[in-house]
Order: structure tokens, then C-alpha cells, then sequence
């Protein structure tokens, strides 16, 4: 259908049947329910994670979602009548439909894309062959085009999706300007000899192209060769705007095709105001964000797709992914082995005291002002009342031992130097009442204001990361869902791995407050009652 492009290799599909589906004879186990993310994969069936890539991208656009329930049965016709020979039925939104319900509705880990792919009229070749996500999303959207026809969602695809753009000509001679204007579904974009996509796009649509020396433009005004320029520029920019990545070359040299693994990074949100004909607009009108990258592993004769999306409804549960989760509980075991191992703490010994309050502090270090609160959560009286008649201040006792406090962030806060302490069982000299305080610049002149973060720093600054709107990311991978940290998506700028296809969504488009963390938002009641129904047969089955 598309051409042999790729080829599936055996990393990131099944060939097992369908959960919730009956095997001829016996009825199959129940398909497992949805996992702690509450978020359903898509069965591979056998070379399709390019389709579940899109159909996940296409999910968690919203506002596509929404346009495509709000078709009913009066404009599409149902599905049982499919195989009446006067029946208009619209097969591949209806399926469309149903298989949105499922996955946002239907209590089960995986759906089939089954149904769907026979109203495409797929064969198993087609099936079990992988082709470009890139063609599919053209030859997908140029379906449901046709599909819709006469339905008041007839221009649903173009108003979305399409967009315009004009190149343009521009005699030196007589500064006559010569137009072709372009409809665009997707952008493709450069990925060889360029390191980002505002690279690209600036190469595309700011930089002019000359036409001078044996190189010369034929003016339709002038009737002679001219000097010209040549640019282009985007007219009409649609509400999603996607870009398709020029990763796959051919090597004229060597004959051979070739995939670009350089870094190449693309932006969370973009202006595309300096990429535009019209430049007048406010600037939500320029304001894009990243919504949902599709992902190619492997090389140029095979590979497999999963697709990382942000979960803009808040549809899904995040939780910390599991290589943190696994270092945060290795670094907790680390903690109590070392606390396992301290000596025996001499509540009489200040400096005892003292390398032992900040030795278990997780940012290694505390604020001057704080030290004297957390020698009393440690042995249950103040410094005041305990050691100042002896040792002095508190903050002379720590600047007279520079040889184990360190005093930085202009001597705001305390920390143990990075060489072993002494022992804190030996004892402390009493300091002489001369005893000159030891400059934080003189203990340590690298030492400027920077210092180590704490794990709830560290958290925040990554939950801040991950949006202040309250939306997370997820790896959607065929079957598997897994959370994600906003700041993965960098690891998709090079290798063999790396993104290929970028989604990107107007930022000036606001959700309604109900629509968040509710699945069933705008879901039309025939196919809430179908969800229903399924359910009931899933929980009886388990």
C-alpha cells in the first residue's frame, strides 16, 4: 500500500493474539486491565507500530478527538449496516471512533487495531510489513477526507491540519515578483548539514536564494535573464503544525541509502514569527508547543516506532519511571547502611556532634542559621544551653575548625569538607577567646555560591520541567506505556534512536477545566454505552 520502505526487525512487537479477542473453540484469558498509569498501548500486529504510533499521537490530540465524536450516526450510518448494498456507511471514521472509546474508556492494557485496518482493506501483507509514519499520516488524513465528504466534518482535516505557504521570485531588474502559493500538510525539513529544526526552518525561510552569474533568472516582465532572488515564506500556519525530519538520505557516492544520526535538537515551544509572510499578529498566533514526537529505532532497512506524548487532558496517572524509582531506593539503602555504620555519637562533644548532624544531611550542607535547630532534633538540647559557656557562638565554634567545616555561599551556610573528618570521638580544644575566625574564601577560593541540590530540589526542578500546566509526558510503545521525564526528549536528538516526526499544537489552544482527567469528555452516549457493555464482559470473564 505504501511501498517497501522498512522492514520490521523482531525488537518491539508480538505476534500473540489479541487479549479480549476469542480463539476458535475455546475463549481466549481475559485481557489484563490497564497498569498504574491508567493509559491502554495498541497491539503490534506484527509490523504496525507505525500505525499505533499515529493513532496515539492522534488520540491525545483533543481537539481532533473531539471533531471526530461529534460526527453521529445520522452523518456516518452504522457499522451493522456495512454490508447492506444500499447503506452508506463511513467505515473508517466509525472505526476510528470506536477504537478512540476503547482506548480512553474500555478497562484493559491493550486495544486491537484490527477492525481498523480492515476498513483500510489491508491484506496480512500489509499488516505485518512496516512502512514511513510520515506517508501514512498523508495517506491516513487523505482517507478520512474522502471518508467525510458531505458530513459537516468534511473540512475537519484541512481546518486542523493544513496549512499554506508562498515561494517567491523577486526581479532585481524591475522587482516584478513572481508567486506560487503551496498547501502543506506536514513541513519536511532538513536534518543533513543542520543542527537544530530552528536551523532548518531559518535555511528554509529566511535565507534567499540567488540567482546571478551563469546562474540567471528569465523575468516574464524584463523578457531577458536577471538578476533574482528567490525565498519562501509560511502564509497560513494551521492550529497543529507537523514536521516531518529529512532523516533518511541516499548516498549518491556509495549508492546506497543512509540514516542522519548527528545531533539534532528541536525546541519544547517555537515562535515561528521570524518563518512568517505576516508578521503582525499577536504573538499566540506564532506560539507552537511540542505535543508529541515520534520515535525511529534502527537503521534505514529496519527499525520500530514508539512514540513519546504529552498527556495534555491529565488522562493518565505519572509516576516517577522506574530507573529513578530504582535509584532513589538504591541511594536510601546507601543512606541507612552508612547511618548502620556511624560510630557512637558523644553527645558532650560538639564536633561529634556537629560532622555527625551534617553527614546525614542530604544536601550535604545547612544554613548557618539552622545548624543550632538541628543539633537540638539530634540530641534534645541547644547549643546555647550545652556548649556556648565552653566553646563560644556556634558560628565561631564552625569557622575555628576549618579543617572540617567549610563555610560557603558567602558564609550562609555550613558543610563537612570533602576529605575525612577527624575522628568525633576525639576531643575539642577549647578555643582561645582570640582565636581569629577563618574566612570562607581563605577555607576554600573555589568555593563560589553554587551548592548541592537536595532530592526534593532536584524533584521540583524536574516537575517544573516537566510543565507548570500540570501535563506530563509518557512513552508509548506498542503495548507497553510507560512515564516519562520531559527532559528524555533530548535523548531523542541524535543516534540510532531519535526523533522523526515532531507534533506541535498553538499555544494560545486552552482545554476547558472539565475536560481534565475526565476520559469520557465529549464521548457520544451510543459509544459510552458500547464501553459499557465491554466492560461488564472483561470483568465477568476475570
Amino acid at each position: 500500500m505504501f511501498g517497501d520502505l522498512f522492514e520490521e526487525d523482531d525488537e518491539g512487537f508480538s505476534s500473540v493474539p489479541s487479549g479480549g479477542r476469542f480463539v476458535k473453540g475455546k475463549e481466549a484469558e481475559p485481557p489484563p486491565p490497564r497498569g498504574n498509569v491508567s493509559l491502554s498501548g495498541i497491539k503490534n500486529q506484527g509490523g504496525t507500530c507505525y500505525l499505533n504510533s499515529l493513532i496515539q499521537t492522534l488520540l491525545f490530540t483533543p481537539e481532533f478527538r473531539e471533531e471526530l465524536f461529534s460526527l453521529g450516526p445520522d452523518e456516518l450510518g452504522n457499522l451493522t449496516d456495512k454490508d447492506k448494498p444500499d447503506a452508506k456507511v463511513r467505515v473508517i471514521p466509525l472505526e476510528l471512533q470506536r477504537l478512540f472509546a476503547h482506548l480512553l474508556l474500555v478497562n484493559q492494557q491493550t486495544a486491537s487495531t484490527s477492525d481498523l485496518t480492515e476498513s483500510f482493506g489491508w491484506t496480512n501483507n500489509e499488516e505485518t510489513s512496516q512502512h514511513d509514519v510520515q506517508e501514512l499520516n498523508r495517506i491516513l488524513f487523505s482517507a478520512l477526507e474522502s471518508s467525510l465528504v458531505g458530513t459537516s466534518g468534511s473540512s475537519l482535516i484541512h481546518r486542523l491540519y493544513h496549512g499554506t505557504l508562498v515561494n517567491q521570485i523577486v526581479c532585481k531588474e524591475c522587482s516584478n515578483v513572481s508567486e506560487r502559493q503551496e498547501d502543506f500538510l506536514d513541513l519536511t525539513v532538513s536534518v543533513r548539514g543542520v543542527s537544530s529544526l530552528e536551523e532548518a526552518l531559518w535555511s528554509m525561510f529566511v535565507e534567499e536564494e540567488l540567482f546571478e552569474g551563469n546562474n540567471l533568472y528569465r523575468c516574464s516582465r524584463c523578457n531577458q535573464l536577471v538578476e533574482a532572488a528567490k525565498s519562501a515564506k509560511l502564509r497560513k500556519l494551521p492550529p497543529f503544525l507537523t514536521m516531518s525530519l529529512l532523516r533518511f538520505n541516499f548516498d549518491f557516492a556509495k549508492c546506497e541509502r543512509y540514516k542522519e544520526m548527528g545531533r539534532y535538537a528541536f525546541p519544547l515551544t517555537i515562535d515561528l514569527r521570524p518563518f512568517c509572510e505576516q508578521s503582525e499578529c499577536p504573538d499566540s498566533e506564532y506560539l507552537y508547543e511540542l505535543f508529541s514526537v515520534i520515535i525511529h529505532k534502527g537503521g534505514c532497512y529496519g527499525g520500530h516506532y514508539h512514540v513519546y506524548i504529552k498527556d495534555i487532558d491529565q488522562l493518565g496517572r505519572w509516576e516517577p519511571p522506574e530507573e529513578e524509582v530504582k535509584e532513589k531506593q538504591k541511594e536510601k539503602a546507601q543512606k541507612r547502611d552508612a547511618r548502620v555504620s556511624e560510630p557512637e555519637l558523644e553527645k558532650d562533644n560538639p564536633l561529634s556532634v556537629l560532622t555527625a548532624v551534617l553527614s546525614q544531611e542530604e544536601s550535604k550542607s545547612v544554613p548557618v542559621d539552622q545548624i543550632s535547630q538541628r543539633l537540638m532534633d539530634k540530641i534534645g538540647t541547644s547549643w546555647n544551653k550545652t556548649f556556648r559557656k565552653q566553646y563560644g557562638p556556634i558560628g565561631k565554634f564552625l569557622q575555628s575548625h576549618s579543617e572540617v567545616f567549610l563555610l560557603v555561599a558567602k558564609g550562609t551556610r555550613v558543610a563537612l569538607k570533602a576529605a575525612s573528618p577527624p575522628d568525633p570521638g576525639s576531643k575539642v580544644n577549647e578555643v582561645p577567646p582570640t582565636a581569629e575566625a577563618s574566612s570562607p574564601r581563605d577555607s576554600s577560593p573555589e568555593v563560589n555560591e553554587v551548592l548541592p541540590e537536595t532530592p526534593a530540589e532536584v524533584d521540583a526542578e524536574a516537575e517544573g520541567a516537566d510543565g507548570t500546566d500540570g501535563c506530563h509526558w509518557f512513552d508509548l510503545n506498542d503495548s507497553s506505556v510507560a512515564s516519562i521525564r520531559q527532559r528524555d526528549i533530548e535523548k531523542q536528538f541524535e543516534g540510532k534512536e531519535s526523533a522523526y516526526m515532531l507534533f506541535y499544537r498553538k499555544a494560545s489552544l486552552k482545554r476547558p477545566p472539565e475536560a481534565l482527567g475526565n476520559p469520557a469528555y465529549r464521548v457520544p452516549q451510543h459509544l459510552l454505552q458500547m464501553v459499557k457493555e465491554e466492560n461488564d464482559k472483561i470483568q465477568q470473564r476475570r
